[in-house]
């Protein structure tokens, strides 16, 4: 069976309930008619991902058109992606910040998080894995819209039943005062009273944080265990201390840029291939002028030094020619997608996602695989056994 759908079609209630059920026959795949002011987004009910095309390759086995978290078994060489804040700095209950879920196939379960910004543990819970997976972040920068939720990964899931420290990676600053670690030190000092309230919990190990900082300013392999390794690589952001991170496992690669605007060191992460490309991207100028209510001088700043913006975006992606790219950081409305979408798309004709919250990319060898997750509202925590 075939599934052929609309991005803008209406879903019926029992065309739902099939999919949350997993009682589809195979795989169904949707066709995008348009990617314009009038998409249908998630935050509105859409069940579909904001891309276009929802299957890269052929896929060696059967997905249901929707995720539904709990139902499907990840294979041993595949990674699955799940975007848990795809928004801006300006948090919103229609996308929470910056915050990229990892999983993969190994035998251990591996779960990373790239960047954790406000809003992403929620998206968390419904995925319905393992308090005890949630720990093993990765941070871009410091900024707060990527680490907003490191408060409630170390202290709220630690009370709810992880009873593991937090592992955090993050990059050095130009001055000691601005590293990784000393952001380390700080939290642990600033949520003092929160550890020692912990004191007769019997998860209260989960409340620790073990801290590794490394360079910002050169590549460098940060972690590898498991047969997995992540590498960081440096961007320009503002000020030094902000990198890129790429992920290599099994023979496949994801690519995030963090917060830049275009370098050449995320071409150098790309070289030899990457499966996906996950990119910052700001609307154009007069886009965010207005919804931001900036004068528009301001707002060409924006994209001229610390972002980057959708034409530049597209070069960027042509350049590096992963098998998926993803557009990432966007604050994701009517007024924003068709715009940023089309002036992309004069740059670069391959596939692309626009990420939403719970967009879901599952790659193997043979596919990518790009489709919404509809997660229960009200999960609770999953204790580990």
């Amino acid at each position: 069976m075939l599934l052929i759908v609309s991005c803008n079609d209406t879903t019926t209630d029992s065309k739902l309930n099939k999919l949350k059920s997993g009682s589809a026959d195979s795989m169904a795949q949707h066709t995008l008619v348009v990617i314009d002011s009038t998409t249908k987004l998630a935050y509105e009910g859409a069940v579909f991902a904001l891309t276009t095309t929802p299957i890269v390759g052929n896929p060696s086995k059967q997905y249901a058109s929707t995720f539904i978290p709990g139902t499907e078994e990840l294979g041993q060489d595949e990674i699955r992606v799940t975007i848990l804040g795809s928004g801006d700095p300006f948090v919103k209950a229609s996308q929470a910040s910056a915050s990229i879920l990892i999983e993969v196939g190994n035998k251990e379960k591996d779960v990373f998080f790239f960047d954790i910004g406000s809003g992403a543990l929620r998206n968390f819970t419904g995925l319905k894995l393992p308090l005890n997976s949630a720990s093993k972040v990765f941070l871009s920068h410091l900024h707060t819209d990527h680490v907003g939720d490191m408060p409630t990964l170390v202290w709220s899931l630690g009370k709810s039943g992880r009873n593991v420290p937090v592992e955090l990676w993050g990059p050095s600053g130009a001055t000691k005062e601005l590293g990784t670690q000393s952001y380390a030190k700080h939290l642990m000092l600033a949520h003092a009273w929160d550890t020692e309230a912990m004191k007769e919990n019997p998860s209260k190990s989960g409340a620790q944080i073990i801290a590794t900082e490394f360079p910002y300013d050169k590549p460098t392999k940060i972690y590898e265990r498991n047969g997995v390794v992540i590498s960081s690589f440096p961007v320009k952001h503002m000020i030094d201390g902000a990198v890129g991170l790429r992920l290599d496992y099994n023979g496949r690669s994801i690519v995030y840029s963090g917060d830049t605007t275009p370098t050449d060191s995320l071409q150098l992460a790309c070289k030899g291939g990457v499966d996906l490309l996950i990119h910052e991207t700001f609307p154009d100028a007069a886009t965010f002028a207005k919804k931001a209510g900036w004068p528009i001088e301001l707002a060409k700043v924006q994209l001229s030094y610390l972002h980057t913006s959708p034409a530049m975006v597209g070069k960027i992606f042509k350049q590096a020619g992963a098998r998926m790219s993803v557009i990432f950081h966007l604050a994701v409305d009517h007024e924003t997608v068709g715009s940023v979408y089309h002036e992309m798309r004069e740059q670069y004709d391959g596939p692309v996602t626009i990420a939403q919250d719970l967009t879901v990319f599952n790659i193997t060898k043979e596919a990518i695989v790009v489709r919404q997750a509809i997660i229960d509202p009200v999960a609770w925590p999953v204790i580990s056994k």
